[in-house]
């Protein structure tokens, strides 16, 4: 078992970067989140990327994306994607080359980055290193 209180640390740099683009639009809750924010403290969960999240700050109510959450009691408020494979500026997304990013909201407070590829296979882009600007929502 994993002794998770070790592995909690400060965000970097590039970690909040990416959440803070995430967190750029309008939808219920950001004013809280962005509070949030201000105390996140992470733990890398996944080879992807994906990361644990716990704050301070006061609880935001939010509501889902056109996403469903997989676990009951969370909420993605905001969800992006990247192609993960982009050639030239002109080329269409292909659906399996999707990396997508969904942020979690448990209980009011920010508590996962969820980072995946659509088909499964292995992240090329590494999500931080991502130029942001090739981050789209839904």
């Amino acid at each position: 078992m994993v002794d998770e209180l070790k592995n909690w640390r400060g965000i970097d740099s590039r970690e909040h970067a990416l959440l803070m683009h995430l967190l750029r639009g309008e939808f219920q809750g950001k004013a809280e989140i962005l509070e949030q924010m201000k105390s996140v403290e992470v733990m890398r969960i996944s080879p992807e990327g994906s990361l644990r999240l716990r704050s301070g700050g006061p609880l935001a109510e939010v509501k889902d994306s056109d996403s469903p959450s997989p676990r009951a009691n969370d909420h993605i408020p905001v969800e992006g994607f990247y192609d993960d494979e982009e050639t030239d500026s002109t080329s269409v997304f292909r659906v399996a080359r999707l990396v997508r990013l969904a942020l979690h909201v448990t209980g009011g407070k920010i508590s996962e980055l969820e980072i995946y590829k659509e088909d499964g296979s292995p992240i090329l882009t590494d999500p931080y290193e991502i130029d942001l600007s090739r981050v789209h929502f839904y």
